[in-house]
């Protein structure tokens, strides 16, 4: 079988598709956690946010937050919760981008909280040390460190232009 979305966005699916144009595709799929839940994705198949376009990206991250208002008002909620599940270790079950808008209302029965963790001075120190290596003092934008002649990763993602 084919990727879930894909199909969703082919018509080949039970799913709802309540917006769809060349780029997105807003639908209710037929598995959800709670009655209510909507997705926004991109029509192309894009396994994780990084590999997203980005002006794709803030297509769907502005019809996102037009979701979550229409759910405020449609189904009467207390709130959203809107996820991004990206890669296995985030939750990430099926390898195509999409950000799922979930209606709330108190007593629900979900629950998203995990324990706050204190960082250690030592922690706060590392990462920051990670995130702002080689930045000049008067520059403060965050500039890659070079790590095997190559820009590190994370960095590099920060600096994606939009």
């Amino acid at each position: 079988m084919g990727c879930e979305y894909c199909e969703i966005a082919a018509g080949n699916s039970k799913s709802l598709i309540l917006h769809q144009d060349a780029e997105i595709v807003v639908a209710v799929k037929d598995t959800s956690v709670i009655p209510g839940q909507i997705t926004v994705f991109p029509t192309e198949h894009h396994p994780i946010m990084e590999l997203v376009p980005d002006n794709i990206l803030q297509k769907c991250s502005i019809m996102a937050n037009k979701v979550s208002v229409a759910i405020f008002e449609g189904l009467d909620t207390t709130g959203t919760n809107v996820i991004i599940q990206n890669g296995t270790a985030a939750g990430q079950n099926r390898p195509h981008f999409a950000i799922e808008i979930i209606p709330r209302r108190e007593n629900d029965g979900l629950d998203f909280q995990w324990p706050q963790k204190q960082l250690t001075e030592d922690e706060l120190g590392y990462l920051f040390n990670e995130l702002t290596e080689d930045v000049p003092e008067e520059k403060p934008a965050i500039k890659p460190k070079k790590v095997s002649g190559k820009d590190n990763y994370l960095l590099k993602s920060l600096k994606r232009k939009a």
